[in-house]
């Protein structure tokens, strides 16, 4: 039996397929990145806005066709979609032999395969990678706290819900026993860690027992708000070798007034200090933000303030996004909607003066030795895929490599080509 699971959204969605895999095991069971090689077709979707709405009902109609022309048996649908809209989607989509809303992908890839009348005694991994082998997503938690009234994740995935401390331990030594050596720490927020639980030292606490993970290099922190960033964080990013001198900060606004009316829970002020601290006590450190332009009442002012602090501030990496009036949201409904034409020609701005600083900054390593991972060899262009410690796998920089290399290496190499968004090197 090929079982196909199509992972949709972000790296949170990749580690709950990763959850689903290990429960389709067996001598004739195997897996396919081809969904019309499969029998069984697993969608696991995210429903964030409109357009991953749009594009996750897009591959479950394709899966659909799939059945029709008698290649796909079953088709099962998982993750944020199901989660918010179960009804609507059996209604409308009958050929779909399940929608599972559950958050416990231990439970979704029980059920499957009970379905499937698989065996379903005994789970002998706790994950099955489906990036490759030398790096892997750690899920901190479920759900989120924040509030921020142009966001559905409260309502689709809940509260926030802190997962057990030594579960995580025992996930991130499996992992690096089967050859992980970065780990990409990930929640809704990660800054949030343990306070659901009264410990506002739990984030800081786990990144120091990783760190005594002897074969794990990297420990890399994606997903921090402003408001929960705090002095200690800083200072043990500072402290401890194995964390990437790199950290994801959204901070999607910079205008008092937006960030207030975004319900941020952080003002301008805040934000500028944290950026300042991290920059003076972590030199070197490469800072990613997103943005998001056209949020209700922004103004020419509003974003004339955001450019400028893009231009001052000089963010390593940086995206950005147009505001969509997702249904139920405060967002929503408010006055001063912004036009279309007009969130779009700001995305191009502010994209336009991130392009120029990555350049500058990027050209700054000319001639400079870095550590690189190499990720995997390009074989159209016979080059190697390699990240230095400031770039998350897919969204940041690669550090382009000739010669003979080893995917899940570690190498020291020379930068002798650069521009915005890519790097050349040589040993």
């Amino acid at each position: 039996m090929k079982i196909c699971i199509i992972t949709l959204g972000c790296p949170k969605n990749v580690v709950d397929s990763e959850t689903l895999r290990p429960w389709f095991a067996g001598d004739k069971i195997g897996f396919t990145n081809q969904p019309e090689l499969a029998e069984v077709i697993i969608i696991n979707t995210c429903a964030f806005i409109l357009p991953a709405r749009e594009e996750a009902i897009e591959v479950i109609l394709e899966a659909v066709d799939l059945k029709k022309q008698g290649k796909a048996k079953y088709i099962y649908v998982v993750g944020c979609l199901p989660q918010r809209y179960t009804g609507e989607l059996k209604k409308e989509i009958p050929e779909v032999d399940g929608f599972f809303p559950q958050k416990d992908f231990n439970i979704v890839g029980k059920q499957i395969a009970a379905n499937l009348k698989l065996s379903v005694e005994t789970k002998t991994k706790l994950r099955k990678l489906e990036t490759p082998d030398h790096y892997a997503y750690l899920k901190l938690s479920e759900g989120c706290d924040n509030r921020c009234k142009y966001c559905t994740i409260p309502d689709i995935k809940g509260r926030h819900q802190s997962r057990d401390f030594n579960s995580l331990i025992e996930e991130a030594n499996e992992l690096v026993n089967g050859g992980v050596r970065e780990l990409i720490l990930v929640a809704q927020d990660i800054t949030y860690f343990g306070r659901d639980l009264g410990d506002r030292s739990a984030l800081h606490k786990l990144i120091k027992s990783l760190a005594k993970i002897d074969q794990l290099k990297w420990i890399r922190l994606l997903y921090a708000h402003p408001a929960h960033v705090d002095d200690a964080l800083i200072q043990l990013m500072k402290e401890e070798e194995k964390v990437c001198r790199y950290i994801d900060m959204p901070i999607q606004h910079i205008s008092d007034k937006i960030l207030k009316s975004m319900g941020r829970n952080v003002k301008k002020a805040g934000i500028e200090k944290t950026i300042e601290k991290f920059r003076k006590q972590i030199p070197g450190i490469a800072m990613r933000t997103t943005l998001m332009v056209g949020y209700p009442g922004e103004g020419d002012k509003e974003f004339e303030e955001l450019k400028e602090f893009v231009k001052n501030v000089e963010f390593e990496r940086l995206g950005v996004f147009k505001f969509i009036p997702e249904d139920g949201t405060k967002a929503a409904n408010m006055t001063g909607q912004v036009p279309e034409e007009i969130k779009e020609d700001r995305l191009q701005e502010i994209m336009d003066i991130q392009e120029e600083i990555a350049g500058i900054r990027n050209r700054e390593l000319l001639g400079k030795t870095v550590t690189v991972l190499v990720d995997e060899k390009n074989e159209r262009e016979n080059t190697w895929l390699s990240r230095s410690e400031w770039d998350t796998p897919l969204i940041d920089n690669s550090v382009h490599l000739q010669g003979n290399f080893e995917t899940g290496k570690f190498y020291k190499v020379k930068i002798t080509r650069a521009d915005a968004f890519d790097l050349w090197a040589k040993i």
